[in-house]
């Protein structure tokens, strides 16, 4: 699902009680969006990716991903390091990417040191089989019980942020994961200084039943951009496979550029600030496009 997984879900493993090379696997479609300091919201693209996070000290040699019915079109995952990762790439339209990847069932198979061959099929399809995706996230801060502008947010004062309705949001009917809400804010230079709890990790995490949260006055310095997304994915399946948890989900995030007020003391920012993560492609040097 995005960078913001990678950082957390690394600990997931502590939870299992045998040894384990995966701490989590997903496949995602998505629709992502830039909102404007005034609220409006601008399409950036639709995106298609899957990743397997490896348990510390986990081992991945091979992983593959297929749907049925297309048993030829075998995607392999590449090896980033702590993940395995599948970039279906980026489309202009719910109805392009849905003809590059179906909706349907797909196949995981991953080839692992500990646990052997893992194998889990899991159906990516909502109400008659179609793409859905939630509704576009509208991002609201506010300071002080008063609404803020993006741009003029007060140095070192909480940010309380909320969101509009989280359109499809649900309990797992299968109850491995409900749906999940995701809110990571950034420096200027790419560093997380906040980002809300995951499943999977032993802890509480964020449902489609949380309506707010409030990032600490400290993580806000003076004369300084940030960058902040809400993400809302929502479980399409669910399941396991020898312990390890997996989803599929059709997701949307939205992300917004924020700024401090006052002057800052410290070291500058880039005059473009890095992406988030991959669905942020306005702030990548060239979008990744389908195959």
């Amino acid at each position: 699902m995005k960078a913001v997984l990678a950082s957390l879900m690394l600990v997931a493993s502590t939870a299992q009680a045998a040894p384990q090379d995966l701490s989590f696997f997903v496949l995602v479609k998505s629709s992502n969006y830039a909102q404007s300091t005034d609220g409006k919201l601008t399409l950036l693209n639709y995106h298609f990716f899957s990743e397997l996070f490896l348990a510390p000290d986990g081992k991945v040699t091979r992983a593959s991903l297929s749907r049925d019915g297309a048993p030829e079109a075998v995607i392999p995952y590449e090896d980033k390091g702590k993940t395995f990762y599948v970039e279906g790439g980026h489309f202009d339209s719910e109805k392009d990417v849905d003809a590059a990847y179906p909706n349907g069932t797909y196949r995981f198979r991953i080839e692992t040191a500990k646990n052997g061959v893992i194998e889990k099929s899991l159906p990516l399809a909502g109400p008659d089989g179609k793409t859905d995706i939630p509704a576009p996230i509208t991002i609201s801060l506010y300071q002080n019980g008063q609404k803020t502008s993006p741009a003029a947010l007060k140095p070192a004062t909480a940010v309380t942020v909320r969101w509009s309705a989280y359109s499809n949001g649900r309990a797992d009917p299968n109850g491995i994961v409900d749906d999940m809400i995701f809110v990571v804010v950034a420096d200027c230079a790419g560093k997380r200084v906040f980002h809300t709890g995951l499943p999977f990790a032993g802890g509480d995490y964020m449902t489609y039943r949380t309506r707010e949260v409030t990032v600490p006055a400290d993580r806000f310095e003076p004369g300084k951009p940030y960058s902040i997304f809400v993400e809302f994915p929502h479980v399409a399946g669910s399941g396991k496979a020898d312990g390890t948890p997996g989803f599929t989900s059709f997701a949307t995030a939205t992300y917004l550029d924020m700024k401090t007020t006052g002057v800052s003391d410290k070291n500058a920012c880039p005059a473009k600030l890095p992406p988030m993560d991959t669905g942020q492609t306005d702030r990548m040097n060239k979008a990744a496009k389908p195959h």
